[in-house]
């Protein structure tokens, strides 16, 4: 027997997916505009060459804008000094021969870091000298003792230590990951917080609808059968990439203004004095912040629980068409990694 209790959380949880992917889209789209994903990655090499406390320097609204408008000087690597191991290393030809000219790349396999690092000392410092006596040379001690501990009792060669260098690549890089996701995530909770008030989704609201009116809940119900998760978008590599988020997003809002949602609000409707409309700011204010905070946890997260809430409410997944083609051999391709 089917509940309105599950009804509700199901047009609820469609209705959040339908947000989480507007807002997931338009995080795409600044990331990939204000060039984000690169500006980590910079921060994330001044750590790991432990050069971290000229971060200061390369951040500001007017670096963000060089950024956006693609002009040199975006990144501010001028600003690090001339001594700067982290600005050598990223003019690197290795390293600026994976992005466009004026650009830096939004990721940098370890290999490639590596060997751009160990040919960056040698040109400074001389061909033929020990990794011990190349490290010597830069005068960063903390940086020194990392890739001596790394390289522990072993060769004392360009070999060893381009290979501890790709090993504290690897380990900062996966921390660095981290630090984005989190803050992807805040941005996302920013993000859908300004949907929510723009286009009044509030949840307390909404889930009232829901409630009062059963209609509107089956068809909702009926979307979520019938939703299918889009695919993950990629990393954008230029500028076209975050035209092409952007109009994703626009098509996004398109599909959720047909959901019972927007101005003018029924909350409001009626409320005259300053202490109901008060009250009713503060409910929706409360309903606006559910949903972004639902937003936050992003597409995928919903799209399991319609799928859970669906299998409890006893709709189950759709079976698979069944087919007459023979069986293939499936071939496992080993695992890329980024």
């Amino acid at each position: 027997m089917t509940s309105q209790y599950l009804d509700v959380a199901v047009g609820l949880s469609y209705t959040f997916m339908a947000v989480a992917l507007l807002c997931s889209a338009t995080r795409e789209a600044i990331a990939s505009l204000f060039q984000t994903r690169a500006k980590v990655l910079l921060d994330g090499v001044l750590t790991l060459l432990h050069e971290s406390a000229a971060k200061p320097r390369l951040r500001g609204i007017w670096p963000s804008i060089l950024r956006l408008l693609r002009l040199r000087g975006g990144f501010g690597l001028e600003k690090l000094g001339a001594q700067s191991l982290t600005a050598e290393v990223m003019r690197h030809p290795l390293i600026t021969g994976m992005a466009q000219e004026g650009r830096m790349p939004s990721y940098i396999p370890s290999a490639i870091f590596a060997r751009a690092f160990v040919a960056t000392l040698t040109a400074r410092y001389g061909k033929g000298q020990t990794a011990v006596a190349l490290l010597n040379h830069i005068g960063n001690e903390g940086l020194t003792k990392t890739l001596l501990a790394i390289m522990g009792e072993g060769p004392d060669d360009v070999a060893a230590l381009e290979n501890a260098v790709r090993i504290w690549y690897d380990t900062v890089m996966d921390r660095i990951s981290g630090w984005y996701k989190r803050r992807s995530q805040c941005v996302l909770f920013l993000v859908g917080l300004t949907y929510a008030v723009v286009m009044n989704i509030d949840a307390l609201n909404l889930s009232q609808r829901l409630w009062d009116d059963a209609t509107l809940t089956a068809q909702l119900v009926r979307k979520a059968e019938d939703a299918k998760l889009p695919a993950p978008p990629t990393v954008p590599a230029d500028a076209a990439s975050g035209v092409a988020q952007a109009r994703q997003a626009q098509a996004q809002a398109q599909d959720l203004q047909k959901l019972p949602i927007g101005w003018p609000s029924s909350r409001f409707e009626g409320v005259k004095d300053a202490g109901p409309f008060v009250k009713a700011l503060l409910f929706a204010l409360i309903g606006w912040i559910a949903t972004a905070f639902a937003a936050s946890l992003g597409a995928p997260f919903w799209f399991e629980g319609i799928g859970w809430l669906l299998a409890l409410r006893g709709t189950g997944a759709k079976p698979a068409a069944e087919t007459t083609t023979a069986p293939t051999t499936i071939v496992t391709l080993p695992s890329l990694r980024k």
